[in-house]
């Protein structure tokens, strides 16, 4: 990491070639770090800190701060890290540094002693201090090759364990980021388990209220059969009606032609009349016959008057009449519309039916799953019992290890301070030993890490039955229940909370794993003490071949532990890939809910609609019994209006029997020119018949006056 401003470009550019050849002259491993540190700097530009917003005159705003400042927090703390790795690797390079130029003049000696007595006279040892004198050239190379090799084998092995440290370190780091998302996760349930009893709390008050409008249609669909009943009556009455103002106006027609024949008779007498009355003048003077004459013309325009006003009348009558028609046709098209909608909302209705069957089919399913749901809980319960069980055991038997292993190192360390050659047998028959522990313990660790395995398992298996929970419980939600269900939602409910505590328990089991874990890696580094103080021990007896076999056993070692890695990573990829299914199972679930959503709003509006419709269809009955309360009172109108008419036709009757008579007189009055005048006593019978007339004529108008009103 570079924090730093930036440098001049031009100035450094110059000497480029000179810094290239010198990187040329290093070593090629060097010359790859190099290569390597560069690349990070250029590819990665967080790398690189520019602190020229430090300077005067600089003014960033809030938003442009806040990601400098955490870039700045993220490179203290990669600076930090460096530095303290660093550190290590000078004092484990101090501490071997000091180890061999303590452990190797010994060796040299001892060799020098064992090889020729010749070069042992050459060496002399005063209370520890060791003075190397007589040794030649090719001796001085040979020392100096074997102390590169044993270097070279150093620097493998602190390789190796810095590789499994980092190998243990990123599945540790796996594991919190893990840990991380499960507690995530388990808060974003806790919410969503929050949003789904409020949407049941809301669910029940719409599923009460949905009730209450069932109730209420079954009550309407009695009515809308009573008004079906009533609108057949009704068409009944008009279908009489309408052949009852067929024969009015049959009877209108006949009476509009006897009015016509009536008025030509009149004018026909009257002139007949005026004839007579010149015909009288001229043949006799007496003055009672054109009294006469007079009296009879005046009767004669009366009653013409009289039927032009009955004319008048039962005009206005045939009019209105028309009209009424005219309503009763528009009232039939009203009704053809009422049957129309009644249609539709019988369809309705039959449509809302079927929903509720396929409710109770689904309320039915339900019930089912919430049973399989309970066996499933109870043989998770079994199966974590067990788990639990394994686990306290396995805890136990890596407790009693360790405190071994500590034993073991405790004497090995009292032992080590004795460096007395004749315990070097004991001393490797122990490293066996310890070897056979540490395979063992290494076996252990990997049967550990496979029980881990399936933890994280059964984890995952619980977090998917509990989204399989969730995912019923949002279809206990869409589904209209009843409160038998509704309590085995809330019995299902606490399982599922126990549930999740029981999942919570398995984290934190898994961070005790974690724990023990890091114990493991403790005792990996007394373990690796102990590989330390046993090679001291072989360099002293300089066995070269046994530290060949361990560096085999170490090479096979690291490819298994190498498999194991490679085997850890394709778990951790199957299950980052489960819970990518997971998620997307969530999001399609969630998709549904607000799907089945928007059909219970859909179902809402409907219902609405539907009582809307049957509000309009209870105005449109109280229109319809006012209606036929009206037809009621026209048709006992028009049963007065009939018997007024047959008055009126009795009436005509007798107004054709006046004409009658007066045809009579007619007569009479000719025989009157040829004979003697009239005597007093026919002037008053002719004048009481007109008078009669003239009375029934008033009586007929006053009934058509009624009959209009």
């Amino acid at each position: 990491l570079i924090v730093m401003p930036l440098p001049n470009i031009l100035c450094i550019c110059e000497r480029k070639e000179e810094m290239i050849e010198k990187i040329k002259l290093l070593e090629i491993e060097t010359q790859a770090a190099i290569v390597s540190h560069i690349q990070e700097v250029t590819h990665n530009q967080l790398n690189v800190l520019d602190l020229s917003w430090l300077e005067e005159g600089a003014e960033l705003e809030q938003q442009e701060l806040e990601p400098l400042s955490r870039t700045m927090a993220a490179s203290v703390q990669q600076l930090i890290d460096q530095r303290d790795k660093a550190i290590e690797v000078i004092l484990d390079l101090t501490q071997e540094r000091d180890y061999l130029f303590s452990q190797q003049p010994q060796e040299w000696c001892r060799n020098l002693a064992m090889s020729s007595p010749e070069r042992g006279q050459g060496l002399r040892v005063r209370d520890g201090d060791v003075s190397v004198t007589g040794l030649s050239k090719e001796e001085k190379q040979h020392l100096s090759v074997e102390l590169a090799d044993t270097k070279a084998k150093l620097r493998k092995y602190r390789q190796e364990l810095v590789d499994k440290l980092e190998t243990e370190l990123s599945r540790c780091k796996e594991k919190l980021n893990d840990v991380h998302f499960y507690k995530t996760r388990a808060e974003e349930l806790r919410e969503d388990n929050v949003t789904l009893m409020e949407t049941k709390m809301l669910l029940e008050e719409q599923l009460s209220a949905s009730r209450g409008r069932f109730e209420k249609l079954h009550t309407l669909e009695k009515d809308n059969l009573l008004l079906r009943a009533k609108i057949h009556d009704l068409e009944m009455e008009r279908e009489n009606e309408r052949q009852r103002l067929e024969e009015l106006l049959e009877e209108n027609m006949l009476l509009e032609i006897g009015h016509k024949q009536s008025m030509n008779e009149s004018a026909h007498l009257g002139w007949e009349l005026e004839q007579l009355t010149k015909n009288h003048d001229n043949s006799s003077p007496e003055s009672m016959a054109p009294s006469l004459v007079h009296e009879l013309n005046e009767c004669v325009s009366s009653r013409v008057l009289k039927l032009e006003k009955e004319n008048r009348e039962l005009q206005t009558s045939i009019e209105r009449l028309k009209d009424d028609n005219h309503n009763m046709q528009e009232k039939q098209l009203h009704m053809q519309e009422l049957d129309r909608e009644n249609q539709s909302l019988s369809k309705k209705l039959e449509h809302l039916q079927g929903l509720l069957d396929q409710e109770r089919l689904t309320n039915q399913d339900m019930e089912s799953l919430g049973e399989e749901i309970l066996k499933e809980k109870q043989s998770l319960e079994r199966e974590l019992h067990a788990l639990r069980v394994e686990k306290d055991r396995q805890i136990s038997e890596l407790e009693s290890e360790r405190q071994h292993l500590s034993d073991a190192v405790a004497s090995l360390q009292e032992r080590a301070q004795s460096n007395s050659e004749a315990r070097v047998c004991e001393v490797e028959a122990e490293n066996s030993l310890l070897q056979q522990n540490i395979t063992d313990i290494s076996s252990r660790v990997a049967s550990l890490e496979s029980q881990l395995r399936v933890v994280t398992e059964e984890a995952e298996k619980l977090r998917e039955k509990s989204v399989h929970c969730e995912e019923l419980e949002r279809d206990v939600m869409n589904c209209f229940k009843s409160n038998t269900l509704e309590k085995q939602v809330s019995s299902l409910e606490q399982e599922l909370h126990r549930l999740k505590r029981e999942a919570e328990e398995g984290q934190q089991k898994l961070q005790q794993f974690g724990k023990h874990e890091a114990e493991n890696g403790l005792l990996s580094k007394e373990n690796l003490d102990l590989r330390c103080s046993l090679e001291n021990l072989r360099a002293s007896s300089t066995r070269l071949a046994s530290l060949q076999e361990e560096h085999k056993e170490a090479q096979t070692e690291k490819q298994e532990l190498r498999k194991k890695l490679e085997d850890v990573r394709e778990e951790a990829q199957t299950e980052r890939k489960r819970a990518e299914r997971l998620e997307l199972n969530i999001a399609t679930l969630n998709q549904e809910k607000h799907r089945l959503e928007e059909e219970v709003q859909k179902s809402k509006e409907e219902r609405e609609d539907l009582v809307r419709e049957m509000k309009d269809a209870h105005r449109s009955e109280e229109e319809w019994r006012r209606q036929v309360e009206e037809l009621k009172e026209e048709r006992k109108r028009r049963v007065e209006g009939d018997k007024e008419r047959r008055k009126l036709q009795m009436d005509l009757e007798q107004t054709e029997k006046g004409r009658k008579n007066l045809e009579k007189l007619r007569g009479k009055r000719k025989c009157v020119t040829t004979e003697k005048p009239l005597t007093q006593d026919r002037i008053e019978r002719l004048s009481f018949f007109s008078l009669r007339d003239d009375g029934q004529m008033e009586h007929s108008k006053q009934m058509s006056l009624q009959f209009d009103i």
